[in-house]
């Protein structure tokens, strides 16, 4: 009982969301720095292994379980992103670079 009232609860608050506010372009190169700095990987891997041993010892409920493994589906897609967003800006770079070399022969 306690539970459906507070799914109810949370269905009737209004959360603004600051979507607006944030500069997706800029989030998703922040990111992209993010993807070769080794203390960014070390939290990943990290993070993976402290998900996997939270499921290896067991979960009391199925919400628990459940929980764990979208932390870790999150934890990847979140490596996914910043390694696609860090190749994205990494050819970006090199193509500047060969227009800037090709406009100082020419």
């Amino acid at each position: 009982m306690r539970t459906l009232l507070i799914k109810i609860l949370f269905r009737l608050i209004k959360i603004p969301i600051a979507t607006k506010l944030i500069d997706q372009r800029k989030v998703k190169e922040w990111i992209g720095l993010q993807y070769p700095l080794q203390e960014f990987q070390n939290y990943i891997a990290t993070r993976n292994l402290h998900i996997l041993q939270m499921l290896g010892e067991g979960v009391a409920r199925d919400e628990d379980y459940w929980i764990f493994v979208g932390q870790r589906i999150e934890l990847g897609r979140l490596l996914s992103e910043a390694k696609r967003n860090f190749e994205t800006a990494e050819v970006e770079r090199k193509r500047k670079q060969n227009e800037a070399a090709k406009n100082k022969k020419g």
